[in-house]
């Protein structure tokens, strides 16, 4: 079972109408040199961005019913990227985005981001809400390595580390007086588990303990590969990936399942993430592409299927997409 939200536990925020450059400047004060698309020629909003710091950890509360915010590489140059930001999704639904890597988060799901690579956010819904912990990236390359952080990596809802941030979060902000000796312990904590999962992650042996862990990574890290390369075959299928592979399904499963999905789900948002930036070409006038040569280029054999994923996964359909403006259509 997943836990409710510890988050309820912050004190309420009420998010007025605000412009769409008052956000900007918010949002960049309290997180870095990030870039906000709200929508076809928006001015105003519905948003905010505050800081707080809690058992020694900085956080921003973000909420916004904007389309996207991205950090581009331009953006990148400009600051150090001096922090990892753990973000906590805690209303809405958003696709993130960073090198290879494509993550659908809903509500209680977690993802690591790495300030110093560009990133994208993708919203879904009336109105988005996230946590994001700035942790500084000096200390976690002193404390876990750095060859084990890497922008992008998931912590599902589900996931038995994901619930013991949760209850830990729920301590921290339970918290309210800056210098209570515990603390320093729930930072401790958080970091625990932090560096838990990246190590359950990196499947290094002294951690992983067993060969099938070791085996899970391995296969997880060489399907993912398989499919961000094949994905846009129509005739790809866990079967082939794994003879291909010399690997049994069943290794492939495993390993996926160690990040709470399978391969079959990894595979169509890789497809559905394909054809969400081609329409988003088409709606700026990049391409001129009908829907059908755009599903089918990702990998679509079938276009009813594919107009029922796209719908199920963004809350509207391709045609919607095309038409209104992405919030219009929740």
């Amino acid at each position: 079972m997943v836990p409710r939200h510890a988050l309820s536990m912050l004190p309420p925020v009420k998010y007025p109408e605000t412009s769409v450059d008052a956000f900007v400047a918010d949002l960049r004060s309290v997180c870095g040199q990030f870039d906000v698309r709200p929508g076809k020629e928006r001015v105003n909003m519905r948003g905010g961005a505050l800081l707080d710091t809690r058992a020694g950890i900085e956080m921003a509360r973000i909420a916004m019913d904007v389309q996207q915010v991205v950090r581009t590489q331009k953006s990148v140059k400009q600051e150090s990227g001096e922090h990892y930001f753990l973000i906590v999704q805690e209303e809405g639904k958003a696709l993130m985005s960073q090198a290879d890597v494509s993550v659908m988060m809903s509500p209680g799901d977690m993802v690591l981001i790495d300030s110093a690579a560009p990133s994208e956010f993708t919203f879904f819904g009336h109105f988005n809400r996230q946590l994001s912990l700035h942790l500084p990236r000096a200390e976690l390359h002193s404390r876990f390595g750095y060859d084990l952080l890497q922008g992008g990596l998931s912590l599902p809802r589900h996931d038995p580390t994901n619930m013991a941030l949760y209850g830990v979060l729920a301590k921290v902000f339970s918290t309210t007086e800056a210098n209570n000796p515990t603390n320093h312990y729930l930072r401790e904590a958080v970091m625990g588990l932090l560096g838990a999962m990246l190590h359950e992650r990196s499947g290094r042996e002294d951690f992983a303990g067993i060969d099938s862990d070791l085996g899970s990574s391995h296969a997880l890290t060489a399907a993912q590969a398989y499919i961000d390369t094949h994905y846009r075959n129509p005739e790809m299928s866990v079967q082939l990936m794994a003879d291909d592979l010399c690997m049994s399904v069943r290794q492939i499963q495993r390993g996926f399942a160690s990040i709470g999905t399978t391969p079959t789900k990894y595979l169509m948002l890789k497809r559905l993430e394909h054809t969400r930036r081609g329409l988003e070409d088409r709606k700026a006038g990049r391409r001129d592409d009908l829907i059908a040569s755009i599903a089918y280029e990702a990998g679509f054999s079938d276009l009813s299927y594919f107009n029922r994923c796209f719908r199920q996964a963004f809350g509207q359909t391709p045609k919607e997409f095309l038409k209104l403006d992405i919030l219009q259509a929740f």
